[in-house]
């Protein structure tokens, strides 16, 4: 099950899926997102959580361009508490060391303290080895 949202333009420019074979959610962004469709992607994810069993996610941001920390407090007010709620504990994201989007993960990461753990990384296998032993 893989879903995507489309800009005006209609590119993608987020899609998300059920990884069965690890247990998660694989997002994946790409090319310049608004906040609003931060928005709109980060309830796709609170959705696809709310109906399947699992509590991990895998975001891929390498191809993202831009940041969405202007849009990090309406996440915490807006999304986490669903996402909490349906079970939400653990969230790897991929941004390379040089992104703009990487003070606002770091920032996400500071405001999901507590609810569940947020860890950064620029390599892919050291994402997944964190998340398969992520509890």
């Amino acid at each position: 099950m893989k879903k995507e949202l489309r800009n005006s333009d209609d590119e993608v420019y987020f899609t998300v899926e059920v990884d069965r074979k690890n247990g998660w959610l694989k997002g994946c962004w790409y090319g310049a997102v608004s906040i609003e469709q931060v928005k709109s992607a980060v309830l796709l994810y609170v959705e696809t959580l709310q109906r399947t069993p699992y509590s991990k996610i895998l975001n891929d941001a390498r191809s993202y361009t831009g940041s969405f920390l202007d849009a990090n407090e309406w996440l915490e007010r807006v999304c986490f508490p669903p996402a909490v709620q349906a079970g939400l504990t653990c969230l790897a994201s991929l941004v390379p060391e040089d992104h703009e989007g990487r003070l606002a993960t770091k920032d996400l990461g500071k405001r999901a303290y507590g609810n569940f753990k947020v860890q950064i990384y620029d390599d892919e296998e050291e994402a997944i080895e964190w998340l398969k032993g992520c509890r």
